[in-house]
């Protein structure tokens, strides 16, 4: 049997790396934020590509919880969906400026694999919003290949709530 492994304080532990991504999007400040908030919304445009979310849960105050599941083609039995999710704490919230939250990266059989410290930070500007994530790795880090496409992963992700926004007329 695999080893629990104990939830890591993410506003306590020393980062090893961070990771930066902006993006201007043409949506209000408002409506960038609900997509990240809203648990109908984040189904619709979480995770990169080949992956998809199945269900989302979010309990959004400080000190709440969040679960996003993750789903690959033939791969979670409906009733198993949050078996491989990322979740977490939600330690600042100040709609539709910012959000900071624990990701963490967690599955049935093993417990939390790695967590980070995610900060987004909403400013308007002329055409819409720019977005900046800030995400903070510690020890122990994410395998290699999920580290080394974080940057990938969070552009294809942004890719799809551009999409998203862009059907809903941005506004």
């Amino acid at each position: 049997m695999t080893e629990m492994r104990t939830p890591l304080d993410v506003r306590s532990a020393i980062p090893v790396k961070q990771l930066v991504i902006e993006r201007t999007l043409k949506a209000s400040s408002e409506r960038v934020f609900d997509a990240f908030t809203d648990p109908a919304q984040i189904t619709q445009w979480w995770w990169p590509n080949g992956f998809s979310c199945p269900a989302a849960e979010v309990d959004l105050r400080v000190g709440g919880t969040y679960r996003i599941a993750m789903a690959w083609p033939g791969s979670v039995p409906a009733d198993q969906q949050f078996s491989h999710h990322m979740g977490g704490e939600y330690y600042e919230i100040d709609r539709p400026r910012r959000l900071v939250m624990s990701g963490r990266a967690v599955n049935d059989e093993q417990g939390e694999l790695f967590a980070t410290l995610i900060e987004l930070t909403l400013e308007a500007c002329e055409g819409g919003t720019r977005l900046t994530v800030r995400q903070a790795y510690f020890e122990p880090m994410p395998p290699t290949e999920a580290l080394s496409g974080a940057e990938q992963g969070w552009s294809e992700q942004l890719d799809k709530l551009e999409r998203l926004l862009a059907a809903e007329g941005g506004a």
